[in-house]
């Protein structure tokens, strides 16, 4: 009994000091807290996107993308595959010749996996703003795959397509 009393003893001053490290700012190597408030998202046109590790424009990479409410991608791809969780609105996804109506909707706290070059088109319902955790071991591009004769998609809102650009383009200054 004195053992396991002794041990919680340890683990409360070592648990209390790791938590009072971290509330002035002094994280253990390795260790990375980011406020919301702190990421620096680039505006797309519409989308906006931003690093919490890695470069979405270069390689392997986490961050936060956020659309507008009522937004829908064109039909798109993407070079590499990618996870997401919902953190904030309702997101809708679904494959080329699929009623996008139809799809599954994503509210906060859901997951999935895309893989890369899958056509496929991305809405965000009417309400908040869609903000998801992106996760992908490449770069986190936007390849926009519209035939010219296409028509808008079932399950697309009044903003479809609307100032959709590639996540490597240039933010707004």
């Amino acid at each position: 009994m004195k053992n396991i009393f002794r041990l919680a003893i340890v683990l409360s001053v070592a648990g209390g000091a790791f938590v009072t490290g971290v509330a002035v700012g002094q994280a253990p190597k390795g260790v990375k807290f980011v406020e919301r408030s702190e990421v620096q998202m680039n505006d797309l046109g519409g989308p906006s996107i931003g690093n919490l590790t890695g470069d979405y424009k270069k390689g392997a990479w986490t961050g936060l993308f956020s659309t507008p409410a009522g937004f829908t991608s064109p039909i798109h791809t993407h070079t590499g595959a990618y996870e997401a969780i919902q953190l904030e609105g309702t997101t809708r996804h679904w494959l080329e010749g699929e009623d996008g109506t139809k799809a599954k909707k994503m509210t906060p706290g859901s997951y999935w996996s895309m893989p890369g070059k899958l056509k496929h088109y991305s809405a965000c319902d009417p309400g908040p703003k869609c903000t998801l955790i992106v996760i992908s071991k490449s770069k986190f591009d936007f390849k926009d795959a519209t035939p010219k004769d296409a028509a808008k998609p079932a399950g697309a809102g009044s903003a479809a397509g609307s100032a959709a650009k590639p996540a490597g383009a240039a933010p707004k200054k």
